[in-house]
């Protein structure tokens, strides 16, 4: 598990690497390597070569650059599958950071169980993610399952929209897409072109389903009754846990 910690104040920085080498050291199954960076253009020139981390503990405000950029640059190499932990002096960044889906937003100064308490969620959440390799031409990109916002099947490929606003085209056939994702609650197929993430449904209308990304899939007739079903019922199950 690769682990990012950048901080342009070098005590601040010791700080948060002490505590997530202990860490670390009592979760040795982990495997976590950890880098440390005080420039964050640094720390972006080491994930244009490294690619994106599993996690990144971020400040904000930093010289020529703010935290959340660096976010939004991870997001776009990474297909949103790093986890984002903001550890900062400010208030001011909290709703723009959690529009960005950070996992936490811990003000200065904090406690090692805090810190601690955090990593614990991140990596608890990590365990419960399904990720599967998908061959795109020449490379192949793991996948987190619950990225996918839907997957299309047109001309002999099947493209998969995720939530970071990326589209992976891929010869694999949809049916055996099928396969790897109907085993996971929430998806299902709409007709013979469509599996979709049905937490990434704005509405469901007369005879199409609008998306988070404003795209309108159409749902054939013999459908509708049973979509409208599943959606209800798996709303349900999410908000009641049973």
């Amino acid at each position: 598990m690769n682990v990012i910690i950048c901080d342009d104040q070098k005590d601040e920085l010791e700080h948060m690497k002490q505590i997530v080498s202990e860490y670390a050291d009592a979760h040795s199954e982990l495997f976590m390597k950890i880098k440390c960076f005080s420039n964050p253009f640094d720390l972006l020139d080491d994930i244009n070569v490294s690619g994106a981390p599993d996690i990144a503990l971020l400040d904000i405000c930093m010289p020529g650059i703010l935290g959340t950029e660096i976010v939004q640059e991870i997001r776009s190499r990474g297909e949103d599958i790093t986890d984002i932990i903001f550890l900062t002096t400010s208030s001011d960044f909290a709703v723009e950071a959690f529009a960005l889906h950070v996992n936490d937003y811990l003000t200065k100064p904090y406690t090692k169980e805090r810190l601690t308490d955090t990593l614990d969620r991140v990596i608890e959440k990590r365990r419960r993610r399904l990720c599967v390799p998908i061959t795109s031409g020449k490379e192949i990109h793991l996948i987190d399952l619950y990225q996918v916002m839907y997957i299309e099947s047109k001309n002999h490929d099947a493209h998969i929209y995720l939530k970071s606003g990326k589209n992976i085209k891929t010869h694999t056939a949809l049916t055996k897409l099928k396969n790897l994702f109907l085993d996971v609650n929430g998806f299902m197929t709409v007709g013979a072109s469509y599996i979709i993430n049905l937490r990434c449904v704005q509405s469901v209308l007369q005879t199409t389903i609008l998306m988070e990304n404003g795209e309108s899939i159409p749902v054939p007739r013999r459908l509708r009754s049973e979509l409208k079903k599943q959606y209800f019922d798996f709303y349900i199950k999410e908000a009641t846990g049973k």
